[in-house]
């Protein structure tokens, strides 16, 4: 701790920018997507496997990720981040005239998470893991904080705005809200000067490069298993609710307590990637959210079994976040990282996709998300192992990827 309160100093105006610029980014629709879902179902008459289909847009992002990874090494943070979030803006407002038409939403859906994919981690955790070297688990861990606060009041919001005021209205609210935090993350980033400080200093992989590794291939199929897992159960996760025996209205206060979850054990797990072996860290965290949806197929219909088990898989919801970011920087460093990220969060985005389109057809063949949610627990299982499989090439990375930007003093390689 002592190391982080020590680059604190000098970096606390970004780290808190990052916060509000990922809190209310593109991540802040994922936690309330089910909502709009549910909404556009009702209204329009889709299937759930029709509103989750818009999710193929995820892949579609993980191409372009790359390039936009390119642009934020090229001209900074602060100058694409705010073009992404005016971008994104205008495509909520879109979202909010369709008409019912699918294809509409499909492209609409693509649009918001092509143009708005800057204002995600891709962008902040740059900055971040530039600025804190010796500390960067537990910095990343706090500027991830603000997918996981938003996470956590945009629920009940969202559903009373949907209940009194329609989602046309949600959609318009959420152009209000990523334009403004946008700019508020513009004011406070000081890349620029950091910018100036030493970049030639920066070392590691062109994307060319990293993607010869075997290390970067073991990252991203763990990223897409832990994608495909988390993000197909929270995609649903009103349906799922239901499904279990829980009134409606219990939805909104349990994703609540998920996203509590997630920013209690996000803390943990970012000061644990610091001092223990991050491999493990990784492996043991989704060991838990397995547990966590082993709970919730077999734990009957009460409210206490349900907390119990979105506790545990608050784990996981988010955490591919602060281990892609952690990891692609200490393996592959930072000079090229906003390349390399998106390469890797490819896998990322592609899981987002898998697990919702797999989870609304697995409802739609079988009537029930049982089979579905045994598939998260295998997955998260196999995310563990692959995560362990990184530990010789975690041991053999060095850890002195720059000089800190913050000007402060050179970080002590760990063993």
């Amino acid at each position: 701790m002592k190391a982080f309160l020590d680059e604190l100093r000098a970096g606390w105006r970004d780290l808190l920018g990052a916060a509000v610029g990922l809190g209310l980014g593109i991540g802040a629709y994922n936690p309330v997507s089910s909502f709009f879902f549910r909404a556009l179902e009702h209204e329009f008459g889709w299937s759930k496997a029709a509103a989750a289909i818009s999710l193929i847009a995820m892949p579609v992002t993980a191409l372009v990720l790359p390039f936009a990874g390119l642009l934020l090494d090229r001209f900074g943070v602060r100058r694409v981040a705010v073009l992404s979030a005016i971008g994104m803006s205008a495509c909520f407002v879109w979202l909010s005239s369709m008409d019912g038409r699918l294809w509409m939403f499909y492209v609409a859906f693509l649009a918001l998470n092509v143009l708005g994919c800057a204002t995600g981690p891709v962008s902040y955790t740059r900055t971040i893991s530039a600025r804190f070297i010796r500390s960067r688990g537990t910095a990343l861990a706090f500027a991830l904080l603000g997918i996981g606060i938003a996470a956590t009041i945009l629920p009940p919001v969202i559903a009373y705005v949907l209940a009194h005021h329609g989602w046309r209205d949600g959609y318009r609210l959420f152009a209000i809200v990523v334009l403004v935090a946008g700019f508020v993350a513009l004011v406070l980033n000081r890349e620029p000067a950091a910018r100036a400080a030493d970049t030639d200093a920066l070392s590691g992989d062109r994307l060319s490069a990293a993607a010869k590794r075997r290390a970067f291939w073991l990252l991203g199929a763990a990223i897409l298993a832990l994608s495909v897992a988390s993000l197909g159960f929270v995609s649903q996760f009103q349906s799922l609710v239901i499904e279990k025996g829980l009134a409606p209205q219990l939805a909104p206060p349990l994703l609540s307590a998920l996203a509590v979850s997630v920013l209690v054990s996000r803390l943990a797990i970012g000061g644990m990637l610091d001092a223990f072996r991050p491999e493990r860290v990784a492996a043991g965290a989704l060991l838990l959210a397995a547990l966590g949806m082993l709970a919730w197929l077999f734990g009957g219909a009460g409210l206490g079994i349900a907390l119990f088990a979105v506790s545990l898989t608050g784990l996981s919801i988010g955490a591919e976040l602060d281990f892609l970011s952690f990891f692609c920087a200490r393996l592959f460093g930072l000079r090229h990282y906003g390349a390399v990220y998106g390469g890797l969060a490819a896998f990322f985005y592609t899981g987002i996709a898998v697990g919702g389109i797999a989870y609304g057809a697995i409802h739609d063949h079988t009537g029930t998300y049982g089979v579905a949610i045994a598939m998260s627990m295998v997955l998260f299982g196999v995310a563990a192992a692959l995560f362990l499989t990184l530990g010789p090439a975690m041991r053999g990375a060095g850890t002195v990827e720059s000089k800190p930007l913050n000007g402060g003093p050179m970080p002590v390689p760990r063993r």
